[in-house]
């Protein structure tokens, strides 16, 4: 069920109580979990379900100590709710993660804070400011929508951002400036406020040269259902197949442990999907990227095998940058430019190939993770 205004604060009491038994659970990885705030324009129906391969590619990585999902747009949430292929993944992991809606409307200035819009639809900025306030450390901030509720918690409390926020890892906009990208769309006062904000900024464009074209500094690219869903189990099969055909049924939680139904699976595994986050999630958790034998993985350095080959399919350069009014991107070497990190991908001929393997593997993981079965 959506917790109510106040709900994330007695969830990280929760979370406090259990932290000393996730500590040492992550498979070759000794390190305290690192706490992340996930934004997403996540919804059902689905409007675009790389969405839902990216909720399920967060959960597969257990380095990862989720505080909050946020969920991008709040008034189209209530028609479209994001929260329930939530449900149906703390189902499936039997895992408590909380969310909350976003704010409903555009930000009506790059200094908005959004206050003045219902209450019902504060929840998720008020969110934000309530972990980061709390924790002990930096936390990790993921967002694959607008940059809406972020900028708005921004706008409130800066400084709280700029002591707490560890790393903005932010999937939008086009490399080149050559279209307004979807993501920008969404609120583009949002966007200048955050690009423009002196904050630490991992920029991961979704295109670079024009819609769905990566010319090298974009994510973006195209993987086949039936090698993305290669190894997956009955039950995270099942999740795809009911978000991928829309389904509406009275039980949402039930239909995840039915046995998948053969026309359904086949109609799924025939499609084809335009990615750009699930494989970079690894990055953000430190993980290496490596290539054993004809597959490549993400893994923790303690389960980096003597004869795995370490890669390093992408990296973050410095670029300076600013936007403008309209949300197109400029590089600008002026002093008064902020500075960000931005994505680029080193070898575009095997980057599909190694996204693809990357992502293959981490819902292959996910599924034995939980004992699920096939």
């Amino acid at each position: 069920m959506m917790l109510q205004q106040g709900g994330i604060v007695k969830q990280l009491m929760l979370s406090a109580a259990i932290l000393f038994l996730q500590v040492n659970v992550f498979a070759g990885n000794n390190e305290a979990p690192i706490p992340v705030i996930y934004c997403t324009d996540l919804f059902h129906p689905h409007d675009d379900p790389d969405d839902h391969f990216d909720l399920a590619c967060i959960y597969a990585i257990s380095e990862f100590d989720i505080k909050a999902i946020i969920l991008d747009q709040g008034r189209k949430q209530k028609e479209k709710p994001g929260r329930i292929p939530i449900e149906q993944t703390n189902h499936l992991t039997s895992r408590t993660v909380p969310y909350e809606i976003g704010l409903a409307h555009e930000l009506k200035s790059p200094d908005d804070t959004g206050k003045q819009q219902p209450d019902e639809f504060q929840c998720g900025v008020e969110a934000i400011l309530s972990i980061l306030d709390q924790s002990s450390g930096p936390v990790t901030v993921i967002t694959v929508g607008s940059l809406r509720d972020i900028a708005a918690a921004y706008n409130r409390e800066p400084e709280l951002l700029q002591n707490k926020v560890s790393r903005i890892y932010m999937f939008i906009g086009e490399a080149q400036g050559a279209f307004q990208e979807y993501n920008v769309g969404l609120d583009v006062n949002a966007y200048k406020c955050i690009m423009n904000a002196p904050l630490p900024i991992y920029w991961i464009p979704c295109f670079d040269g024009g819609a769905w074209v990566n010319e090298g500094n974009a994510s973006f690219w195209r993987a086949k259902h039936e090698e993305l869903l290669a190894d997956a189990s009955a039950p995270l099969l099942n999740f795809f197949i009911y978000a991928m055909l829309q389904k509406n049924e009275d039980d949402p939680l039930a239909a995840m442990r039915a046995a998948p139904v053969n026309e359904e699976k086949e109609r799924v595994l025939a499609d084809t999907r335009n990615l750009w986050c699930c494989a970079v999630f690894p990055y953000m958790a430190g993980r290496k990227y490596v290539q054993r034998n004809e597959t490549y993985l993400a893994l923790p350095e303690g389960k980096i095998a003597p004869y795995d080959r370490i890669i390093e399919p992408f990296t973050f350069s410095t670029v300076k940058l600013r936007v403008d009014e309209k949300g197109t991107e400029f590089y600008d070497d002026a002093e008064a430019s902020p500075a960000i990190h931005r994505f680029h991908v080193n070898d575009l001929e095997i980057y599909p190939e190694v996204m693809t393997s990357v992502t293959t593997n981490l819902l292959k993981e996910l599924s034995h993770a939980n004992d699920w079965g096939n």
